[in-house]
């Protein structure tokens, strides 16, 4: 079960979740996120996580994609500051792959003798 608690702080949202972000409850919070979006496109979105006792692949997926629209991840225990952690590294290395800041190894062919 997962509790969408919305917090309107006029030019910001905070959407506190409480309990498990799995399977079904990732796309009520997806429904959420886009209804908000839609309501007010240039407003800041926190998601406060701090009441998340677990979050799915489904749930990383989302939160890596909300983070990549602007959202604002907040958690405190181990566990999600640790899943925070991997979506922003995520995050910025594939954004970088994708603006050519990364540059893999060059594969060097061996000359022939």
């Amino acid at each position: 079960m997962l509790r969408i608690t919305t917090i309107d702080k006029g030019q910001m949202t905070i959407l506190r979740l409480e309990g498990r972000l799995v399977r079904d409850w990732v796309g009520e919070l997806e429904r959420c996120w886009i209804s908000i979006k839609s309501a007010d496109p240039k407003g800041t979105l926190q998601i406060d996580l701090r009441d998340v006792d677990f979050v799915d692949e489904k749930g990383e997926a989302l939160l890596e994609r909300l983070f990549l629209e602007g959202a604002e991840l907040h958690a405190d225990n181990p566990f999600l500051r640790s899943v925070i952690a991997q979506i922003v590294e995520h995050s910025t290395s594939e954004h970088a792959k994708r603006q050519g800041e990364v540059r893999l190894p060059e594969r060097r062919v061996p000359s022939s003798v």
